[in-house]
């Protein structure tokens, strides 16, 4: 039986993603890191477009600060996060 190698997007899934996005809003210096090497984190677009589209998301998200900065900045709403269920 041959090998078959997984595709890309099959190994990186959406968890990859969020630990990759949480390491590098961790610190100053990981954000320096990607700065330097030209790239740009984009981390609340990415969500705001996966709670539009009802998508799996991480509970920081769905309240506090975090929540107040998506809907001031990425333009949600309320009616947004209302099949997420109460979060706070």
């Amino acid at each position: 039986m041959a090998y078959k190698p997984k595709q890309v997007g099959d190994a990186a899934g959406i968890s990859v993603w969020d630990a990759h996005v949480s390491k590098a809003a961790s610190s100053p210096v990981q954000a320096r890191e990607y700065k330097r090497s030209s790239y740009e984190l984009e981390s609340d677009k990415v969500m705001a477009n996966r709670i539009r589209n009802g998508d799996v998301i991480g509970q920081p998200y769905l309240k506090g600060e975090t929540k107040k900065r998506l809907k001031k900045y990425q333009h949600l709403t309320e009616e947004d996060f209302i099949k997420y269920g109460e979060q706070e």
